[in-house]
């Protein structure tokens, strides 16, 4: 038989006292169990208060009532605590402990809350409970749902810490005071800082970049919402920023007030980057596309390069975007095409070709693309200053490739370091090659075009391509008045030709047709288009002619191209040429008929025919007055130049800016004309360039001031400095192959540094090697070169460097202005010639303030009305001689800072 249940006996205030504490001993024990907790509650329920004892507990919906443990009187006993639903609602609804007869059931409450309720009854239902019975049972479900709700607190707060620690997102909890209380391990890794670092700061401290304004609104948020999801500029631990989402909710209590936020963060940096990594390579593939479409359209070349830097421009999002074309050999890259660059860098720039001397030259050679991360830090080669002055950091470079050769460099440039991937790299290549095809492309088309308009024995233009050309010449014609320039036609046809080609056969006719040509193309300026009509015939167009005179001028240099024999079978064979020209008239009334003016020059060059062969007849012998007066200038002076007295030379001096003292005379050349008087240069150094008399007069003025620079040394002893006397070299001198001869010439036996030769930044242009050895040879003889208006021109400080300069002479316009503009460009050059150990010289001081300026920027040497006009030799040798400063107090009202 089984046993009995056994009798809870009436227990004593401290029976009761003692049991309790011994329920709250063992309840503590499992307190981080909440089954634990409920075994603990209802075994002892029947050891103390009946012979069942089951605990219900609600569902997460809070709306059903589960079955939790229980507990019997004795073991054989299977069945539950009964729980009377009536009784239970009671219970909860009075948030006390109820009975009825022999059953009882509390509720399990803490904070406020009803987690369950715990049900005791006896085993014989008649037998009902006391009041005592009933209290200590309240007093039981109190303390067991208060550690209940503990354990199934520590129980969430341990699964969410075991899920904070293992999660990817970063996680912060925050306090009511604004302070971090958890800061999980995605978030240490994600800003850098560990836990402890940042228990008890702000996060708007450590790791907020946002601006006060959008923080306070997303406080606000979380407060009247009870979240706040949004984009979120994010910082690091280093201060690096970076895109992220953060999405904070609100902590409330059990009576809803808020003790804090939780946030999660996202760092979007990477998903971003994958966002915009993919738009910059559709939009790469855009530009490629179009690109492509646009040269399947034959634009052309210029426009399409053109249109090819800026689209890369503005896909890459660079500041410059470069092409470069092979020029002098390879030895240069000019720019041919930019987006970025000043207006005046296109086409007037180039940067070194070589393999050390640049990006671009490293890429020519190599033949692939080049990054460079950062030109401060580049080992490979120097950066071209081109584009470092510019401010470019690093840069991507290709090679636009063609079927025959190398095309062009494809560069950009970026004032960031590090700015270009090699995403970036394959599409600057892809943007080549459709250049390089292209390019390609329209040069078979103009191979194709150019034998259809050139002659192909000369490679002259044929007959086509000279009247096609005449006709746009025409359209151009400025129409406003008959003083406007004009157009010329050349008509020349070979006197006695016939002759070798019938006696020496065609191969030597050809010969001398070829040799023609190129003496032709020689003779002529580069705009102007020289063609064969056929035979013998050939035929010159030039524009703007201003006069009869200028196109006389230019077939007689055609004459000149005849003077010396031409090869052919083996002999010399001299051949003349009958020259007829024609000009438009270009005023308003005329009739601009390119036909007519290529009959009216074939007429002419008949007429010369008929006169005698050999010579030039013009059709139109209409004149201007400027004209007969410039060729009766070239006359008086060719016959100056035969006499001893015309040709003069005035000097003025170069002043020591520092004392005052003569430094040395600049010789200036002065025309004492015996009708018109003292000329100046202006009248007639023009007409002597253009004359070819520049030479035999530069020689004349070389002779006069090297002879009163010898008889100043003479007059200021040895005991003095050699005061050198300073010639203007002309740029056709410089082509003079008896240069160097006459110099040494008119030197004879002066003390060596007494000549000063000054030579134009336009002489710098060419780069010949025989220019810089003339200029050396000169050097070696003592003759110091000085680089005469200086900033005017195109020279580098590469070419500065290279060439044996021995001053720079600024140019008057700078200290025209030297208030204005022209102070910095000064300030320039005067440290550029320090950095180059060169003394320097201002030109045109008028003024003391001008002086007081130069002064100030620390000009050595200065010449100009304020010292002294132009004088003759006779005025100007008791200053030389003297030995006291000639413009002491000048220079002295001027003290320099």
């Amino acid at each position: 038989m089984p046993s009995g249940p056994s009798t809870p006996r009436a227990l004593s205030p401290e029976g009761r006292t003692a049991a309790l504490a011994d329920l709250l001993r063992q309840a503590t024990q499992a307190s981080l169990d909440p089954d634990a907790v409920l075994e603990v509650a209802v075994r002892w329920c029947v050891r103390v208060l009946g012979d069942r004892a089951t605990v219900w507990t609600f569902s997460h919906d809070h709306e059903t009532l589960r079955a939790g443990p229980r507990a019997h009187a004795r073991e054989d006993d299977e069945r539950d605590a009964g729980l009377d639903g009536t009784l239970a609602e009671r219970a909860i609804e009075r948030h006390t402990a109820v009975a009825d007869g022999g059953r009882m059931v509390a509720p399990l409450r803490s904070r406020g809350r009803i987690l369950g309720v715990l049900a005791v009854e006896h085993e014989n239902p008649t037998r009902a409970y006391r009041r005592e019975d009933l209290e200590l049972l309240g007093e039981v479900a109190a303390r067991v749902g208060l550690v209940l709700d503990n354990a199934r607190l520590y129980d969430r707060v341990r699964v969410q810490a075991t899920t904070l620690e293992h999660v990817d997102a970063a996680v912060c909890a925050i306090d009511a005071d604004g302070r971090i209380t958890s800061f999980n391990p995605a978030a240490e890794r994600m800003f850098g800082y560990s836990e402890a670092e940042v228990l008890g700061h702000s996060p708007l401290d450590l790791l907020n970049a946002e601006p006060h304004q959008r923080i306070e609104a997303a406080r606000d948020a979380v407060v009247a919402d009870g979240r706040h999801a949004s984009p979120w500029r994010l910082r690091r631990k280093s201060g690096e920023q970076f895109d992220g989402h953060i999405h904070t909710v609100a902590v409330a209590d059990d009576h809803g007030g808020m003790t804090g936020m939780v946030a999660v963060y996202q760092d979007l940096s990477e998903r971003l980057a994958l966002i915009a990594a993919l738009e910059r390579k559709a939009a790469q593939q855009a530009a490629v596309a179009a690109l492509g479409e646009r040269a399947l359209e034959a634009e052309h070349p210029t426009a399409l390069v053109d249109r090819a830097v800026e689209m890369v421009r503005q896909t890459l999002q660079v500041e410059l975007v470069a092409l470069f074309e092979l020029v002098d050999e390879g030895r240069m890259l000019a720019l041919a095409a930019g987006a970025g660059f000043p207006d005046n860098y296109v086409g007037h720039t180039t940067v070194p070709g070589g393999w050390a001397d640049g990006q671009e030259g490293f890429t020519l050679i190599r033949r692939e693309p080049v990054i460079v991360d950062d030109a401060r830090r580049e080992r490979r080669f120097v950066q071209a200053a081109l584009v470092g002055d510019l401010g470019a950091i690093s840069g991507a470079s290709v090679v636009v490739q063609g079927h025959g050769g190398t095309h062009a460099v494809l560069a950009a440039y970026s004032d960031r370091p590090g700015a270009f991937t090699p995403d970036d790299v394959t599409f600057l290549q892809s943007m080549a090659n459709v250049l390089g095809d292209a390019l390609d492309r329209f040069a078979g088309e103009e191979e194709i075009r150019h034998r259809g308009l050139h002659d192909p024995l000369t490679e002259l233009p044929n007959r086509t391509l000279v009247l096609e050309r005449l006709a746009q010449a025409v359209a151009r014609i400025d129409r406003s008045g008959p003083t406007q320039p004009r157009i010329a036609l050349l008509f020349l046809d070979l006197d006695h030709f016939k002759n070798i080609n019938d006696g020496l056969g065609h191969r030597a006719g050809d010969d001398v047709l070829c040799q023609v040509a190129d003496r032709l193309r020689a003779a002529v300026r580069p705009v102007d288009t020289v063609g064969r009509f056929g035979g013998d015939e050939f035929v010159v167009l030039c524009e703007d002619v201003i006069d009869e005179a200028m196109a006389r001028a230019i077939a007689e240099r055609l004459a000149e191209a005849f003077e010396k024999p031409f090869r052919a079978g083996g002999d010399d064979h001299v051949l003349g040429a009958s020259i007829g020209v024609a000009l438009m008239d270009t005023g308003a009334d005329a009739v601009l008929d390119p036909d007519a003016l290529l009959r009216d020059a074939d007429a002419a060059m008949y007429r010369a025919k008929e006169a005698g062969r050999s010579r030039i007849e013009v059709f139109d012998m209409g004149m201007r007055a400027w004209a007969v007066d410039r060729l009766a200038t070239e006359a008086a002076l060719r016959r100056a130049l035969e006499t001893e007295d015309e040709i003069v030379v005035h000097y003025q001096p170069i002043v020591d800016l520092g004392d005052g003292s003569i430094a040395a005379v600049e010789a200036l050349v002065r025309w004492q004309h015996p009708e018109r008087g003292l000329l100046g240069p202006d009248a007639f150094v023009g007409v002597a360039e253009d004359s070819g008399l520049i030479v035999p007069l530069g020689r004349r003025v070389l002779e006069l001031a090297c002879a009163q620079a010898a008889a100043w040394a003479a007059g200021r002893g040895d005991d003095r400095a050699v005061l050198p006397v300073h010639v203007n070299l002309s740029p056709r001198q410089l082509h003079d192959q008896w240069l160097v001869d006459t110099v040494v010439a008119a030197l004879g036996d002066a003390v060596p540094g007494s000549l000063a030769l000054e030579i134009t930044e336009g002489t710098l242009i060419d780069r010949g090697v025989d220019r810089v050895a003339l200029l050396e040879q000169l050097r070696d003889r003592g003759v110091a070169l000085v680089l005469d208006d200086f900033g005017t021109g195109w020279s580098s400080l590469a070419r500065l460097a290279e060439l044996p300069i021995g001053g720079l002479k600024v140019d008057r316009s700078f200290v025209a202005d030297i208030d204005g503009r022209g102070g910095p460009i000064v300030d320039a050059i005067v440290r550029l010639a320090r950095a180059f150990d060169l003394p320097v010289v201002a030109e045109g001081i008028e003024t003391t303030e001008q002086l007081e300026a130069l002064g100030r920027l620390d000009c050595g040497l200065g010449q100009g009305f304020l010292f002294a006009r132009p004088l003759p030799a006779e005025a100007l040798t008791p200053l030389v001689l003297g030995r006291e400063p000639a413009y002491g107090e000048i220079v002295a009202r001027a003290p320099r800072v």
